[in-house]
């Protein structure tokens, strides 16, 4: 088992709350919206993924987590109790359809039994209605007895056992898509960030920042500048351009990298860091707009920040100001 799996089954119940809730945010952008409930009157309900706006009225997704002791699994009783509930509560009016898809999120694993029952669906209802006394009839609500009615047999009968699955820490670490929820929860790092490359034509995702550029050449040019092919070819500026251009495209792969695996937020405070470090040099008054980008440039690459305390390239600092640019917080023309 990996370090980051031994650490995962650490955590506490909050902690696991909060790492399934931003895990499954990022695990699946079919949800409308996800919803932590987790608490003492939760109705069997931790993490909830919406997949409509009709949210319980619709079709929604169940994470149950279950953090468990240390060295412990989550076991049969536990899993039918809970189970219990779903039915239980949905037969009371707190939800008006049951979840499409119910999951055991338990980093610790689950016993054996459980685990043959999970995956021969077929017997989990019938062994859930046998042995309803022993693991509902007074586990339910805690205030009173929870008999078996011919209704909840029927619902328990009705539902597809094959929607119940479960997830264990090392399969969770495996999931590219909880990179995110690693880093906010267990403040691990991600890998260096790949390096972007500018490609040869000109995408329509740079024309507002190549835009402003052309203004800032014409402006010190005698040539005709046309277009940003005349620039690229111009002897005084076109390597100027070129380096501009690889810039952004760094800047471009190193947040595209972060948003996928970086806690939520850590990629808009580096940007954010990025802009204050630089406005009080961009503010400044300069002879000519060529002048404030490049001063621009040098202060952005001396700049001292991070992501999670992992320091950054000079190409991508100086990049996110283009990015900037683009987003018309920091507008290389007036």
């Amino acid at each position: 088992m990996s370090n980051t799996a031994i650490r995962l089954q650490e955590i506490d119940d909050a902690e696991l709350e909060q790492f399934i809730e931003i895990w499954i945010e990022r695990r699946s952008q079919r949800y409308c919206s996800v919803e932590r409930i987790g608490a003492a009157n939760d109705k069997g309900r931790d993490v909830i993924g919406f997949l409509t706006d009709r949210k319980h009225e619709g079709e929604w997704d169940l994470f149950q987590c279950k953090r468990k002791t240390r060295g412990g699994s989550l076991g049969t009783p536990e899993a039918m109790t809970e189970l219990g509930k779903l039915f239980y509560h949905h037969l009371e009016g707190a939800y008006r359809t049951l979840p499409v898809s119910y999951t055991f999120v338990s980093p610790r694993g689950v016993v054996g039994p459980l685990r043959d029952l999970i995956l021969n669906p077929s017997t989990m209802g019938p062994y859930l209605i046998v042995h309803w006394d022993k693991y509902c009839l007074t586990k339910i609500t805690g205030k009173t007895s929870v008999p078996l009615t011919l209704e909840l047999r029927r619902a328990i009968e009705a539902f597809d056992f094959a929607r119940v699955g479960y997830m264990t820490a090392p399969m969770i670490v495996k999931d590219p898509e909880a990179a995110p929820a690693l880093s906010k929860v267990l403040g691990l790092l991600p890998e260096e960030a790949p390096r972007g490359h500018a490609p040869t034509a000109i995408q329509d995702e740079e024309l507002p920042y190549i835009a402003q550029l052309l203004e800032v050449y014409r402006g010190v040019s005698a040539a005709s500048l046309v277009n940003a092919d005349a620039v690229l070819a111009d002897a005084v500026h076109g390597e100027h351009l070129r380096r501009q251009r690889t810039r952004y495209f760094e800047a471009a792969s190193f947040r595209r990298f972060h948003r996928d695996n970086t806690a939520p937020g850590a990629l808009e405070t580096f940007q954010h860091d990025i802009y204050h470090g630089v406005i009080e040099v961009y503010s400044e008054t300069y002879a000519t707009g060529l002048c404030r980008l490049d001063a621009v440039m040098k202060h952005a690459g001396i700049l001292q920040t991070s992501v999670l305390g992992r320091s950054t390239r000079e190409p991508v600092r100086q990049g996110i100001c283009h990015h900037l640019a683009n987003e018309g917080r920091m507008k290389w023309t007036p």
